[in-house]
């Protein structure tokens, strides 16, 4: 997670200073108690930073003012350094030589004299490399070595500090080991869940110069750390604090009076979070770029009000779960008020707002990015439209359990939007395959959530496949509880899709068999009995083991079907599924056959040549993805009952025509379920954005809520 602040600070005083006598730039003069540590750490080992080039250009500031000061307080007395020595070169080539050089070098230059030492010291811990057990465990003991045995106190020298790389090691001892770092900037204590709140309120003591903390994830955060930043870090910039439920009204309105530079500000799960703290915020912190306010439930827009009207640099805000957040938000904003650097809003759970909100929003802040209207109960459609003139702007779309919304909406938004990448549209019952059409469009999709969609079918997703081509860019897909899927368009979905990394399948019959179930991942351990028996979430490495699986089924489908033996297929999927029980009767070999969108085989109505030239064709249809298994159920099994026909009449009449002949004169007709004819051309995959082509009386028709064409569902 990154830090809260990513603003460069100010340089700050080095504490080496740079010695000018010949004499004494021996290293070896150190006694030998006295070498470099650094954890013992080898020097093969490479050396990590994050962030490295503006943290290296701020490390070289604060270094190269600290020698101009220390050049006048010695007189300049390092001018009788030889000159042929490498110390001729100024500070400022030094460290810039040293920022090319790889750890191994560095080590070997350590060695060299004690003007490298001192200048190299400080490179290497700015910020402690601290990302694997290796390093951290040697860094752990060089910090528990009593000052004595220790050329430098390396505490002197850190500002950055990262403990969210190995959290299972991260406690209470552990971090007391850095208490005393007065140049600390930046802390980063990420899902350290280990810590309480007494070695971080230490840790901060005497740390003047912290900008950012991050307590993301630490549970036990009280009154005493707020009150040590309010105390010791008047030039804080960024505080993420979601777990400060414990956190006092009056400890956090201190700290706000405190740190009037407070750029970001993130309080989240607490009903201390009131109006007054509101009021703080915005009469003494104006150059707040970032609130949170995510479940704070005693937060109104009495002042919040203002904040959007004076403070016009703000560019994310977000606040969930707030009766108190209405319409009246933005009702200090005149029309031609423009937020012009505000790009992300989150709105959660807010259930008191409406399109009145949202329509106002998108005239005073048409750069939005990200826009989150989760759970808001009473948005409809007229809210997506306000949302597509954010055109190009809009990146990121979040409408889950806005029930109200259908596919005229979806259609509005994602018509005028072409550059959404992610949208959620989880719990909206009224879509349907429709909306999946129109999100085919989208050439830099990359998410898409359907979640409990239960109207969306086997036909939007077919149709999602075909339209995006080959080679797709999607990456994650919500679709669990979307009853209605199959095998089928699922693998169509895998097979055109291999950036694909997340598939979530919960709830859905067709998945929920062993063969495939093996290749999920485990269900989180708070779920109960039946929730883990319909979990079903593909990630990672099982999503190519699921497109592996459903590959390998696929070609011994085909193999047994173009080779026309269907009594071997029925007897390998016995062995495989029915653990070498009798021989299959009619009525399974039929249930089977419906399971496998091979439609219903009557031994009675049709010759084996027959049923091998019908599955062919069904083994055609699904691998082309033309037809979806429910379709081509119905669809085969009345070409049967046809070609039975047809045949009889055939002898009665004495013609010569063969039943395959009458087959391949039979054109296939169909229409998706819950879609309208699709007239519009498909994008991928050559990457160009095709333009919706609706005729008039279609463009009409759909501008009028209601009149949306749908199909009987069969």
């Amino acid at each position: 997670m990154s830090s809260p602040n990513s603003e460069d600070s100010n340089g700050s005083n080095s504490n080496a200073s740079r010695t000018a006598n010949k004499n004494s730039n021996s290293y070896q003069d150190y006694p030998m108690q006295n070498h470099y540590r650094y954890g013992d750490v080898q020097p093969e080992q490479e050396f990590f930073m994050d962030n490295e080039i503006n943290d290296y250009k701020e490390l070289k500031e604060s270094i190269m003012k600290q020698r101009r000061a220390s050049d006048l307080l010695q007189g300049h007395n390092h001018h009788f350094v030889d000159h042929n020595s490498l110390l001729r070169l100024p500070t400022e080539i030094l460290l810039q030589i040293f920022h090319h050089l790889d750890r191994k070098d560095l080590f070997s230059l350590l060695t060299v004299c004690r003007e490298f030492a001192d200048l190299i010291i400080e490179i290497l811990w700015f910020r402690p490399n601290m990302q694997n057990d290796v390093s951290f465990k040697k860094i752990k003991a060089i910090m528990e070595l009593p000052r004595t045995q220790t050329h430098w106190d390396y505490r002197l020298f850190i500002k950055r500090l990262n403990l969210s790389f190995m959290t299972k090691l991260v406690d209470d001892n552990l971090l007391s080991l850095f208490i005393g770092c007065p140049k600390l900037e930046r802390l980063t204590l990420v899902n350290c869940t280990k810590l309480s709140h007494t070695p971080i309120t230490n840790v901060l003591q005497n740390c003047e110069k912290l900008q950012s903390i991050d307590l993301t994830g630490v549970t036990d955060i009280h009154d005493d750390i707020i009150n040590a930043l309010a105390k010791n870090c008047t030039r804080l910039q960024g505080l993420y604090a979601p777990g400060c439920g414990n956190v006092s009204e009056e400890a956090i309105i201190n700290l706000l009076e405190s740190c009037p530079m407070l750029k970001r500000v993130k309080f989240n799960n607490s009903n201390n979070i009131t109006d007054r703290c509101i009021l703080k915020m915005y009469e003494n912190c104006v150059s707040l770029v970032e609130i949170d306010l995510h479940n704070c439930p005693n937060v109104t827009d009495k002042y919040l009000k203002s904040i959007f009207l004076d403070l016009s640099q703000l560019r994310e805000f977000r606040i969930s779960n707030a009766t108190g957040i209405t319409d009246k938000l933005f009702e200090y904003l005149p029309n031609e008020f423009y937020l012009e650097k505000l790009r992300i809003i989150d709105i959660t759970g807010c259930n008191a707002i409406t399109d009145k909100l949202v329509e106002k929003l998108v005239m005073c802040a048409p750069r939005l990015r990200n826009v989150v209207l989760s759970k808001c109960m009473q948005i409809t459609d007229a809210s997506l439209r306000a949302l597509s003139q954010l055109g190009r702007s809009l990146h990121y779309i979040h409408l889950g359990h806005c029930v109200l919304i259908t596919d005229f909406g979806v259609a509005s938004l994602v018509r005028s939007c072409h550059r959404i990448q992610y949208i959620d549209l989880a719990c909206c019952l009224q879509l349907t395959d429709w909306s999946l059409v129109e999100l085919a469009n989208l050439p830099k999709l990359r998410r898409i959530g359907l979640v409990k969609c239960s109207l969306v079918t086997d036909n939007g997703i077919i149709e999602l496949v075909r339209r995006r081509g080959e080679q797709d860019c999607l990456e994650r897909v919500h679709l669990s509880y979307c009853t209605n899927l199959t095998v089928g368009p699922i693998y169509l979905l895998l097979k055109n899709c291999p950036k694909l990394t997340h598939l979530s399948l919960t709830g859905i019959t067709a998945f929920l068999r062993r063969e495939i179930t093996q290749y999920c991942r485990d269900p989180p351990p708070d779920f109960t009995e039946a929730q883990r028996n319909s979990f079903c979430v593909f990630s990672g490495h099982g999503v190519n083991q699921l497109r592996n699986h459903l590959n390998q089924a696929m070609e011994e489908r085909a193999y047994h079907i173009e080779q026309g033996d269907i009594q071997a297929l029925f007897q390998e999927r016995r062995r495989r599924f029915m653990n070498g029980g009798g021989e299959m009767d009619e009525e399974e070999m039929n249930i089977w056959a419906r399971g496998a969108g091979l439609g219903l085989l009557q031994q009675n109505v049709l010759q084996n040549n027959e049923i091998q030239d019908i599955n062919r064709e069904i083994f055609s249809e699904i691998n082309g993805g033309r037809m979806a298994p429910d379709d081509m159920r119905e669809h085969f099994q009345r070409i049967i009952r046809q070609r039975h026909h047809q045949r009889q009449e055939l002898v009665q009449r004495g013609q010569s025509q063969t039943p395959t002949q009458v087959l391949q004169a039979h054109q296939f007709q169909r229409n998706p379920q819950n879609a309208p004819q699709i007239v519009q051309p498909a994008v991928f995959p050559n990457g160009e954005q095709s333009i919706p082509v609706i005729n008039e009386d279609e463009d009409a028709e759909m501008e009028e809520p209601g009149l949306f064409p749908r199909q009987a569902s069969s």
